[in-house]
């Protein structure tokens, strides 16, 4: 319950609800960043009882198991139980043994709950995160975007640090702190805040304007980073995984394995999407970067560690935007 009511409760809600169910279908139409767009997220399995109005998510599994290899279900053990009404436009939902219900609005037909659920509207906002149940059994968390230049809305959220895209902090703070020399590395929030531009609608840009993340061809599941720096950039095709696809549950987990930074313990969200990108493009970036700035650490020098390093600089910057769209 608590990770479908975290999921929920986001205080950017956009103007014209009624129209998300109509945009973002063609799945290979790209996205310009001075118009709306939505991505999927995420997706689990959900059963609605109406005669006493239970509702349980079950969200896949995606895991190392005990002997080390990873262990796949469309459906996990752990499942989030709930009662659930819809009175007109409004859904009411509170978890089981507890008696304080929440009200969200709801955009659907007569077979509750399927249909868009998202907190009440709010003014002036235009980032939302919210759950498409599916007349399926498939619920979907989605990300939309409803205004008229992406890159400031965000940048505007992150000052704000609006709770729809909370996840971004960490992951934009690693990202911003690997630009520092390796011998003074600190992170000051505001420093980092008050150095983030967003010059265009599909770009920003962080010390000084030397390095950037630049965002195009988005679809519903894909897009493509353009990391910058200085006069060089680089392109990153990513493409979203979601546990729920038994596919891109053992893809993560091979990069998992691959990964030589790795931590103990898989987890399904740090390897999320696949990223695609010149790695002879990256390092030479980096040697710039090492060279001119002095910036990023200097390994031993092994084409090992070399990859490794362009390999977390690449999925870093994925990250920033990708987790910017998470509400968790």
């Amino acid at each position: 319950m608590k990770t479908f009511i975290k999921i929920l409760t986001i205080s950017a809600c956009a103007a014209g609800l009624s129209t998300l169910s109509a945009c973002g279908d063609d799945s290979t139409s790209h996205i310009d960043f001075d118009d709306d767009f939505e991505m999927v997220l995420s997706k689990a399995n959900y059963y609605y009882h109406s005669k006493d109005s239970l509702l349980v998510i079950t969200p896949p599994e995606c895991k190392a198991s005990t002997l080390g290899y990873v262990a796949w279900n469309e459906e996990g053990e752990e499942a989030d139980s709930m009662k659930a009404y819809r009175n007109g436009d409004i859904a009411s939902i509170r978890p089981l043994r507890e008696y304080n219900w929440s009200k969200y609005d709801y955009d659907g037909g007569k077979s509750f709950p399927a249909g868009l659920w998202s907190e009440p509207k709010a003014v002036d906002q235009n980032i939302l995160n919210a759950k498409r149940f599916l007349k399926s059994g498939v619920v979907e968390e989605v990300f939309r975007y409803e205004g008229s230049c992406f890159a400031t809305s965000l940048l505007h959220q992150l000052m704000k640090k609006n709770k729809s895209i909370e996840q971004a902090d960490s992951a934009l703070a690693k990202f911003y702190m690997m630009f520092q020399p390796e011998n003074d590395r600190h992170f000051d929030e505001k420093q980092m805040l008050d150095d983030l531009r967003a010059p265009k609608c599909n770009k920003l840009t962080m010390y000084n304007g030397d390095v950037s993340i630049g965002m195009n061809n988005f679809t519903k599941s894909s897009g493509t980073i353009t990391l910058g720096y200085d006069d060089s950039s680089c392109n990153i095709k990513f493409t979203l995984r979601l546990a729920y696809d038994e596919d891109d549950c053992h893809d993560a987990f091979a990069d998992y394995q691959d990964d030589k930074n790795a931590d103990r313990t898989f987890d399904f969200n740090k390897y999320s999407e696949a990223v695609d990108y010149d790695i002879y493009c990256i390092k030479r970036m980096i040697l710039d970067m090492q060279e001119e700035k002095k910036i990023l650490p200097r390994r031993s020098g092994s084409e090992e560690e070399d990859n490794a390093m362009a390999d977390e600089l690449v999925r870093s910057a994925v990250k920033v935007i990708v987790n910017g769209m998470k509400s968790l």
